[in-house]
Order: C-alpha cells, then structure tokens, then sequence
C-alpha cells in the first residue's frame, strides 16, 4: 500500500504550512527540497552504478575494486541523513495518536508544540556534537581513497539544520492553525 502525496492529508497540510511561511522561506525551503531529493535520487543512482561494478569487476574481470565497498558504505550515511529530512518534512516519521487524539484540542496544540520543540532542541545538538566530530575526524580519511572524513560528518549539521527548519514552520502551523489532526487516514493504493 502507496500513499499518495497529491490531494491526501499531508499534501493539503504541505500547501497550508507555505502559507503560514513568508514568501522568502517558502522560497528557501522549496529550493532546500529540490536539493535534498535530487541529491537523494543521485547518491542512489551512484550506489547502484558503484555495486554493479563491484560484481563485474570481482566476477566477471577477476580484478575487484578496492574502493568501491568503502564507497557505497559513506554514501549510504549521506542517504539515511537525507533519508531522515526527507521523512521529517512530510510528517513520514511515525506517531503514536491514540491518547493524545481523544485530548482537548488545547492540549493537543500545547503538547504538539512541546513536540516539535523537543524536536528541534534534539537537532540543534546534534548540530553542535556533528561539528565538533567534522573536527575531530577531519585528521582521518577513507582507507582506500583520499577522502577526509570530515566530509562524510558534514551531513550531521547540515541536515539537522534542515529540521530545524520543518520543525519552526510546523510550530508556526500549530500556532495559527491549530493542532493537526493525525487520525484521518491518507488515500492509499491496494
């Protein structure tokens, strides 16, 4: 079963939150999601070429690549990074709604924002502590290749800035639209 993005629940949630932002920041963070899914699309695409050469160059021409493994490894942690923005800014994380659907709407308001907050105090560490290992693993690079590993820890603060990001404009969403009714159910394809 497919969600549907155009049209369901999230989608119509997606249009209201540019609305609440100003136009500069809709801007921004339509430009932040083009980057992020063509960045995603791509990394996929070069894990997908690197083990298909991988098999050919060990099976079939008897000489495998000795860089290509490490290659696929520290791509994959830019991919769940990315995969982690992704999931954020379409609300894909999952949610346990039972208790909190049947509350009083205030209440639903109050601890939404509460949960977004916490969200983003989460992030901003994990901004904090990726800079500071950028720093200490820039003296280290990839075995096989030449690549400081600095590079691999740069998706830490930049993706986590990116929730940052979601998660203001999700506060926003609240403050002025109120809580978010997460017990309708999306379209799906059987």
């Amino acid at each position: 079963m497919i969600p549907l993005s155009p049209g369901t629940a999230s989608g119509k949630a997606s249009l209201q939150r540019d609305i609440v932002m100003t136009k500069g920041l809709a801007t921004i963070k339509n430009t932040a999601e083009k980057i992020v899914d063509t960045l995603s699309v791509v990394l996929f695409m070069v894990i997908f070429v690197l083990g298909l050469a991988q098999i050919l160059f060990r099976w079939v021409l008897n000489s495998p690549l000795a860089w290509s493994e490490e290659a696929i490894r520290l791509i994959y942690v830019w991919i769940c990074y990315l995969g982690w923005v992704i999931a954020e800014r379409s609300g894909g994380h999952i949610k346990i709604t039972v208790l909190i659907a049947k509350a009083p709407e205030g209440f639903r308001k109050i601890m939404q924002i509460v949960n977004h907050a916490l969200t983003i105090i989460f992030s901003v560490l994990m901004v904090a502590y990726g800079i500071k290992m950028m720093q200490i693993s820039s003296i280290g690079s990839a075995v096989s290749f030449n690549l400081n590993y600095a590079w691999v820890y740069l998706m830490a603060p930049v993706c986590n800035l990116l929730i940052v990001f979601y998660e203001i404009a999700e506060i926003a969403y609240v403050i002025k639209n109120g809580p978010k009714d997460y017990s309708v159910e999306e379209e799906v394809i059987e």
